[in-house]
């Protein structure tokens, strides 16, 4: 006889699958925790304490997952930072193929950091927080960020070295510099957006004006 068949307890797979879900979905709620109070209050306004009391998990469990409120913020605006960019990826390269004036790499490249202002203007508080620790050395939002960054980096380098080929932008300067000054004036615009308590809402058409002035006379009509 099969004494197994007889046991009250789940087979060893099967406890091993239950302890599996129970984790992952502690850890669902933690980040769902987490990405509500970041929203109703704000990363620095919120506590892992208060996260833990909306996980309904005790701050000593929460800590098993993450070791400091970093990491929520990492998991919250990281992985929705990741998804942006992976969509902007998607729509440049859709709008590729049609690319025939100088007007129209531009464009692209306008395409890009406009999805990035967007994406601050929905959670600027949040995104803000997210890129000043992700400068701290040794952070671990630093290594994602600077992942982030190299991505949106690669792909505006990209589009001006296409530019280049089709003899629209200037052959003598180095693309990946250009990217690199765009993406480094859409980080201090963001992070002096709130010291200098402007507007969300105009961050946009700040960040063009600026970025403007670095594109367009790299460019000819040619």
């Amino acid at each position: 006889m099969d004494t197994m068949a007889l046991s009250n307890e789940p087979p060893q797979d099967a406890q091993l699958g239950l302890r599996e879900r129970s984790r992952l979905e502690r850890f669902r709620r933690i980040r769902a925790a987490a990405e509500e109070l970041f929203n109703e209050r704000g990363y620095e306004q919120t506590t892992t304490k208060e996260v833990a009391e909306r996980a309904g998990v005790g701050e000593a469990t929460l800590f098993r997952y993450v070791t400091t409120k970093h990491e929520l913020l990492l998991l919250v605006i990281g992985e929705s930072m990741n998804q942006a960019i992976d969509a902007i990826e998607a729509a440049d390269q859709l709008s590729a193929p049609s690319s025939r004036t100088a007007a129209d790499y531009i464009a692209r490249v306008y395409a890009v950091f406009e999805e990035r202002a967007k994406f601050f203007g929905a959670d600027p508080d949040n995104v803000t927080s997210y890129l000043h620790y992700g400068f701290r050395a040794g952070s671990q939002l630093g290594a994602q960020s600077i992942a982030q960054g190299d991505r949106i980096i690669g792909l505006v380098s990209s589009i001006l070295d296409s530019a280049a080929s089709a003899g629209f932008f200037r052959p003598d300067v180095e693309s990946r510099v250009v990217a690199q000054n765009c993406n480094g004036t859409y980080i201090h615009e963001v992070l002096r957006s709130p010291v200098r308590q402007f507007s969300p809402d105009e961050f946009w058409d700040r960040l063009q004006k600026r970025l403007r002035v670095q594109i367009e006379p790299l460019f000819s009509n040619s």
